[in-house]
């Protein structure tokens, strides 16, 4: 198996991968490749493509909310499935080349979501910084580490403690993030893959347009959720790109396409939306079960379609 993630090395993306794989078969975990990219537009079109297996990006941050690049690529393919996702603990540091004051640090690189993260710790502690993007937490680091010891002078990376002792770069403060406990998820993606079994504790991804010209749509929508009994965990609105005030919604329900409650809400879906896509049914990384009412349980489901079966052998054929 290849897997792509977005590197370099010691990205949280990186870390999220290794924690899936040491859950692995040894022999799967043997005989893994993992390939860097990027970026995760680009590790999804290598996956498209069929030059890699599968890959890893985050998709939710606890402080930050949902991913939007990565949410944006995923809901432009229509021949990839989310199988699983995993939660890593995020914490930061600020880290250079070289061992100097607070005061001589002139420019902080990072990935934006990061940079959002610590955005109160370096208005308080580093003011008249200029913040530069980057592609990942660990490029940044990669690139203050690869860079002259004078295109270094006065340059710092937010990356993870991982990433800094990866690249040898000496820390200067550490646990830098403004809101401790901070957690992202990623998401494993695979090419045409077969859906994961259901294990009673469960998620389901979608990205769901809704007609533009009808009001109540998105309340229609969101009935379609409530009435079958299935939680929404996370929704999100993303521009859909073709007119302003277009927008589609990324969404996070609790449950497996194999209950009757979140099939049921599919089907409601499928009916009065342009255009519904499933992304994937995978198992929830913090086990915790949906809790059901005997409305909306399977049986419920059954015993309602045998009823109405009942009932239909009644009718009278027309002569």
């Amino acid at each position: 198996m290849r897997y792509g993630f977005l590197g370099p090395e010691t990205t949280f993306t990186h870390q999220a991968l290794l924690q899936a794989l040491a859950e692995a078969p040894d022999e799967l975990r043997a005989e893994a490749e993992l390939i860097p990219f990027t970026s995760v537009a680009t590790a999804t079109t290598a996956l498209v493509d069929g030059e890699i297996d599968a890959i890893t990006a985050p998709i939710e941050n606890s402080v930050e909310g949902g991913v939007s690049g990565t949410l944006d690529v995923l809901a432009s393919h229509d021949r990839i499935t989310i199988v699983a996702e995993q939660i890593v603990p995020i914490t930061f540091v600020l880290a250079a080349k070289r061992q100097m004051d607070l005061s001589e640090v002139r420019a902080v690189a990072s990935h934006t979501h990061a940079q959002a993260q610590v955005q109160g710790w370096i208005r308080e502690n580093l003011p008249g910084a200029a913040i530069e993007p980057a592609s990942s937490t660990a490029g940044a680091a990669q690139a203050i580490a690869d860079a002259s010891e004078t295109e270094a002078e006065g340059l710092a990376a937010i990356c993870s403690p991982l990433a800094a002792e990866h690249f040898g770069l000496q820390v200067l403060a550490r646990g830098i993030e403004d809101t401790k406990g901070a957690q992202t998820r990623f998401v494993i993606v695979t090419r045409n893959s077969r859906i994961p079994a259901r294990t009673g504790a469960d998620k389901t991804t979608l990205v769901v347009h809704l007609p533009h010209n009808r009001s109540g749509a998105l309340l229609e929508m969101l009935e379609q959720f409530s009435a079958n009994g299935v939680n929404l965990s996370r929704i999100e609105s993303r521009p859909i790109g073709d007119a302003l005030g277009r927008y589609s919604f990324s969404i996070d329900a609790e449950g497996h396409l194999e209950d009757r409650r979140v099939a049921s809400a599919l089907r409601g879906l499928h009916r009065m939306c342009p255009q519904v896509i499933y992304l994937g049914s995978y198992p929830r990384a913090d086990q915790q079960r949906s809790t059901v009412d005997v409305a909306t349980a399977d049986d419920s489901y059954d015993d309602a379609s045998r009823w109405v079966g009942e009932l239909s052998r009644m009718i009278t054929p027309v002569p």
